[in-house]
């Protein structure tokens, strides 16, 4: 049975990415009230009985607004100068999303995130249940990155990334991604007049990425190809994900199932809880390289990771780690919580099961060094 957008009309909560080019205008950068005053009524309409959906809204355009109030025409490529303009622009686009939302009598909330907030487990369950107490309060949060603090080891790189690791997290039912074409193209529309947008990817591979080539406005740090790709995240978790023009949005077209933008289906199987905080984590603490036996025992039999299937080490990591699991080719099959350090795995690598305690001590018994319960699967034709 071909996949339909019927689904949609079920979404409950929805997540909503604002691209820089949304957000601002591209004359003069300047946060554009016209665009996204539609956005913030069309929201409340949806939030109202007997619709009664919770939003959250990842919101770029912080940098643009402050390198416009700054008097500088062009991205500088220095971290610091970037920072300054953060510091400048995050207040200017939370005031201006407040001015919105209080016409519609909505209440906001401000989250700024770094990626140590989704690596780091109580932080990622603190600001879950944060947002969740905000949706209870009729609030929408207002989400982006802390650009001011983050630096290249804690930083996700653009807001895409973020609005996926969010929707993942939420349970989202739905991820828009607002942008400045009308969707996903087999080619950049810009370089290639005659490109054909696509209307349902059912997953996302190399052709489909191909057709991305290109960066985003001079004023954002992402394009085509992070949106895709960070439709690739949170289609793997089971959320829906709409790539859309965010200028003359129709928000309930889309959830009434109508052919507005690009559709990614998504998987029919959730992760649930601690499997999907793993399998998404925006970094691991180590890898473990297993041999081929070891991997079809984990891929295809779904069983434990045991210290016979055990190749190599890399990294150093303290037991209790998430860490990735890679096949002889270094390819990563899974990820998940180690039973032992690095130090302590180095020891009893590739030995049976039973002569851990004469390496390791009675104390440091495991016989699996990533039980399945604390292991998912992450390579994409597993199924």
């Amino acid at each position: 049975m071909a996949p339909s957008r019927d689904s949609l009309a079920g979404a409950k909560r929805i997540v909503i990415k604002v691209g820089t080019r949304v957000a601002t205008r591209e004359d003069n950068n300047a946060f554009s009230s016209g665009v996204m005053g539609s956005l913030v009524r069309q929201v409340a309409a949806l939030m109202a009985p007997p619709e009664a959906r919770s939003f959250l809204i990842v919101s770029s355009g912080a940098i643009a607004l402050g390198l416009s109030r700054l008097g500088i025409s062009t991205r500088p490529k220095e971290l610091d100068k970037l920072q300054a303009a953060a510091a400048v622009g995050q207040s200017r686009l939370m005031h201006a999303y407040e001015h919105e939302f209080e016409a519609v009598k909505t209440e906001t909330a401000q989250i700024l995130l770094t990626s140590e907030d989704i690596r780091s487990r109580a932080r990622y369950l603190n600001i879950r249940n944060t947002i969740f107490s905000l949706w209870s309060h009729g609030a929408v949060p207002i989400v982006n990155e802390n650009d001011t603090v983050s630096f290249d080891e804690i930083r996700f790189g653009d807001n895409d990334i973020i609005s996926a690791h969010i929707a993942n997290m939420l349970d989202a039912d739905l991820l828009v991604i607002l942008t400045d074409t009308d969707g996903v193209y087999d080619r950049n529309p810009r370089l290639h007049p005659g490109a054909k947008i696509l209307r349902t990817v059912e997953k996302v591979t190399p052709a489909v990425l191909s057709g991305t080539e290109g960066k985003g406005s001079a004023f954002s740090s992402g394009g085509m190809e992070s949106k895709v790709r960070a439709a690739d995240i949170a289609t793997r978790s089971g959320v829906n994900v709409v790539i859309a023009r965010g200028d003359g949005l129709d928000l309930s077209g889309i959830l009434e199932g109508r052919e507005i933008g690009t559709w990614f289906v998504p998987t029919p199987r959730r992760m649930k809880g601690r499997k999907k905080w793993m399998a998404f984590n925006p970094r691991t603490e180590g890898a473990i390289v297993v041999d081929r036996g070891a991997e079809r025992a984990l891929v295809r039999q779904g069983r434990s990771l045991l210290p016979a299937g055990v190749k190599a080490i890399r990294g150093s990591f303290a037991m209790g780690s998430v860490v990735s699991i890679l096949d002889e080719a270094g390819t990563e099959v899974a990820r998940g919580l180690t039973n032992f350090s690095s130090e302590d795995l180095e020891k009893i690598r590739g030995l049976n099961t039973k002569k851990i305690p004469e390496v390791l001590g009675e104390e440091a018994y495991f016989p699996e060094v990533v039980h399945r319960d604390n292991l998912v699967i992450t390579v994409k034709d597993s199924t």
